[in-house]
């Protein structure tokens, strides 16, 4: 009898042994198991060999409730580190209609496009980004709105949009992105975005927290959000180019006061007659310079102040460039490579992307959408949002006469937050990397020394580091 105890305690015991056995054997199933069949990428156009992790594509069909379906097309990136606890950040793109892949090669993705040459004559190839975000997070892009990149909509319409019918697109994304992914609910989430997309970004985190305040539903673990120089306020922005091409010398002192005295602070939409002549100086000096990044060739983007550029990133930044431009690799045309990688047979078939006959020809801002900014100021959202202690990071390319760091730091001044540490250098490898102020209720701003209108694209290495001390809990940099 005795040993029939013994038999029956170590039945009980093994028992026991195989339950837990079986309990880690799940908890340490890899990520992506429980992704949609058929999602997991092998393959990335233009590059060989083996992916840095693991890759996600497909659709998101939103808008039933309408009766009007939109498909919105995203590509997650898995953490290369540790993708069972690392943040997961969704970047939404400016433009106020372009694709996420142009930014996923040009500045913080897991790829980054080789020289400019080797696209137009033998055809992209893109290698490991040393700096991708996906080494402390795993990156989630989603092409929006409909009509953006391999996303559409069954009904030409609904390329017709704005702020708040994006927003409402997005909640819906990703409220099923979720579903589809529930092995992520629990890491922390982060939304982050540059220019245009400081419209979209503190609406959407808002509607987040919004949803889940309320009983059911999906319950996002939503930390915070990101933003580089970021479109805030059309007043704001609009007024900074003034003061800030002053700053910088682009400008001679006597325009400067003839604008300070006729247009008194207000520089955009002034119907005064004297301060309207002494804009048309101002625009006439700065005619030749590159709004993305000032000291940079002029022949990379469109050039010139348009009422599009005042008023917000318009994409027309990327229109075809010459090909046999003196300036070298900068002036190719970088459009062209991307479609060459995006808008083929085999690309769209590696990255699960619908045929041409049904999403339409893969541009990264194209034409067909067409968008109105309907929120005009942000402040508010920002207010709100900051008020519940969720993190913050803004960050600047300080030669960006685009959206000027000045204009920035002019809308966080309207929070009227303390400044727990004032302005102050951040360093880098004993270097001056930038300039940083850090403000009550977790708000971190920063500048790139030297970076343009999107820094990463500029110095990858001292925005990848900015970045990672922040998503990983400093405070400061």
């Amino acid at each position: 009898m005795p040993r029939q105890r013994t038999l029956t305690s170590e039945a009980a015991g093994g028992r026991l042994l195989l339950v837990v056995v079986a309990v880690l054997l799940c908890l340490s199933v890899p990520l992506g198991r429980a992704a949609p069949p058929g999602a997991e990428v092998a393959e990335f156009p233009g590059f060989t060999g083996k992916l840095p992790s693991k890759h996600y594509a497909g659709y998101v069909t939103v808008g039933q409730h309408e009766q009007r379906k939109r498909h919105l097309y995203y590509y997650l990136a898995v953490s290369e580190r540790n993708p069972s606890l690392d943040p997961v950040v969704i970047w939404i793109n400016g433009g106020p209609a372009c694709s996420g892949f142009s930014a996923f090669l040009h500045s913080f993705g897991p790829f980054r496009m080789e020289g400019s040459q080797v696209h137009i004559n033998d055809g992209p190839r893109v290698a490991v980004n040393p700096y991708s975000w996906t080494k402390m997070a795993s990156l989630l892009l989603v092409d929006s709105p409909a009509g953006v990149g391999y996303s559409y909509a069954d009904h030409e319409d609904d390329y017709t949009t704005d702020d708040t019918s994006r927003v409402a697109d997005l909640y819906d994304f990703l409220s099923k992105w979720f579903a589809e992914y529930a092995e992520f609910l629990s890491n922390p989430f982060y939304v982050a975005g540059c220019s245009y997309s400081g419209v979209i970004v503190p609406v959407l985190a808002h509607e987040i927290i919004k949803r889940n305040e309320e009983s059911g539903g999906v319950k996002i673990n939503f930390k915070g959000y990101s933003l580089c120089n970021p479109a805030i306020d059309v007043d704001i922005e609009n007024n900074a180019h003034v003061p800030y091409a002053f700053r910088m010398g682009l400008i001679s002192d006597e325009l400067f006061q003839s604008l300070v005295t006729t247009c008194n602070g207000k520089y955009w939409n002034n119907s005064n007659p004297s301060c309207q002549e002494n804009m048309e100086q101002f625009y006439t000096q700065i005619k030749g310079i590159n709004m993305e990044h000032i000291l940079c060739p002029p022949c990379r983007y469109k050039m010139g102040i348009t009422n599009q550029f005042i008023e917000y990133d318009s994409g027309q930044m990327f229109e075809s460039l010459s090909k046999t431009s003196k300036h070298g690799l900068e002036c190719n045309d970088q459009e062209l490579a991307l479609e060459k990688l995006f808008d083929t047979r085999s690309g769209r078939e590696k990255l699960h992307a619908k045929k041409v006959e049904v999403s339409g020809p893969w541009k990264r801002c194209p034409k067909r959408v067409l968008y109105t900014r309907d929120i005009l100021t942000l402040i508010e959202y920002h207010l709100n949002i900051t008020s519940k202690g969720y993190r913050v990071f803004i960050y600047s390319g300080d030669h960006s006469l685009l959206v000027p760091f000045t204009s920035t730091l002019e809308w966080l001044k309207k929070l009227n937050y303390k400044e727990i540490e004032k302005w102050h250098p951040w360093y880098l490898e004993n270097q001056i990397a930038g300039y940083s102020i850090r403000y009550e209720n977790n708000i971190l701003f920063a500048t790139i020394k030297g970076a343009g209108h999107v820094p990463s694209d500029y110095l990858p290495f001292e925005v990848f580091a900015a970045y990672q001390r922040w998503i990983d809990g400093a405070a400061s940099l």
